[in-house]
Order: structure tokens, then sequence, then C-alpha cells
């Protein structure tokens, strides 16, 4: 099997994302890497007001050029390019994101141009996105469903998933199946394509 130089997860906090990921690393030679992890575990905590505001977007007309004069907002671009870095290096990886702004998808498609993306969305209903965030208590009470009115507003993807009763392990092995059956143009291709049709 052809494996894909990236495998992007995306779906609001809580729905599986991290979990299918790592069920996925334990099948295939790909390196995790996670916004958590990037962003949230690594930025200093007076940036967290500035990188809230921004994920509240959207801030700018669509086409226009993508503005990351804040300090805060630099970190976002720096997590897309480092996985670009990963491909560079011959290194696959798996990443679980929260895409809640076209600022960020666009970033996305812009800093893996000519890299093979396998884009996955991963759903998960209302009512276990609130069990699982009140059981993980590590998250602000209402992120997960609020999440839900963008995470997936500006994506078209190569394959959708819903984890809220299917287990992860299952969810991966969906995963692989669709990347052995896969052909056509990817969804970054075509959503590279709509961008450069999108007025300025």
């Amino acid at each position: 099997m052809k494996l894909p130089d990236v495998i992007l997860l995306n779906g609001t906090s809580s729905s599986g994302k991290s979990a299918i990921a790592g069920m996925l690393q334990a099948r295939l030679p790909l390196v995790r890497m996670g916004i958590d992890d990037f962003v949230w575990e690594r930025v200093p905590a007076t940036w967290y007001d500035a990188v809230r505001v921004f994920l509240r977007g959207p801030h700018r007309v669509p086409g226009a050029p993508i503005d990351y004069a804040n300090e805060p907002i630099k970190i976002f671009r720096a997590f897309h390019r480092a996985v670009r870095v990963c491909v560079a290096e011959g290194i696959g990886v798996v990443v679980d994101d929260a895409i809640v702004t076209r600022e960020l998808l666009d970033d996305w498609v812009m800093a893996l141009e000519g890299v093979d993306v396998f884009f996955v969305g991963v759903h998960c209903d209302t009512e276990e996105l609130v069990l699982r965030e009140w059981a993980r208590r590590d998250r602000t009470p209402g992120t997960a469903v609020g999440g839900l009115k963008h995470v997936h507003a500006y994506a078209i993807y190569d394959l959708e998933i819903d984890s809220t009763t299917t287990p992860s392990s299952a969810l991966a092995a969906q995963i692989i199946a669709a990347v052995q059956a896969r052909s056509g143009s990817s969804a970054f291709e075509r959503l590279r394509v709509a961008s450069r049709h999108i007025p300025s």
C-alpha cells in the first residue's frame, strides 16, 4: 500500500481524533503531530487570549492575504510548516487538528502544496461530545459543541467518519481501507483549485 505523506484528521474537541491517530500510528509508520501538543502545550499562557480571539474568527474576506502579524498566531503557521518539514525529510505524518477558521484551512492547503494529503473529517453526535468533554475535565465546557459550528464549515474530505459509537480501532481500519481504495483527485487538490477561484 502506498501511504499518503500526511493523514490529516479534522474534528471538534473530544471527537476522538487523538485516539484514532494513535491507532493509525500503531498500524502504520507515521509520526503523530497534534494541535494540542504543538499549540496549547507549547505557547506562553500570555498568548492564550489572542489565540482564542483568532479561533473565534472570521477575520478577513475570503481570498485576502492571511495576516499572521500577531506573535500568538504564528504558532499555527509554524505547526503547518513543521508537518511539511517532516514530509520533506521522508517522514509520514498523522495529524489531528480542529480547523475552525477558513484562514487555518487555507494555510494548511498552502503549506502542503505538492504533498500527498488524505483529509479525514471526524464527526460525533452532540450528546456524546458533551459526555466526553465532561469526563475529560480538561476542557472549558461547551468547547466541543461550539467547535461543531465551524470545524467542518469550510472543508471537503477524502473520507468522513463518525466516532459516536464506533471504536477508534475500527475507525482507523476504515481510514486504511479508504487509503487503499482511493483514486482521482484528493480533497486538498480540489480545495486548492477552489481557492484559486475565490474573488480577492
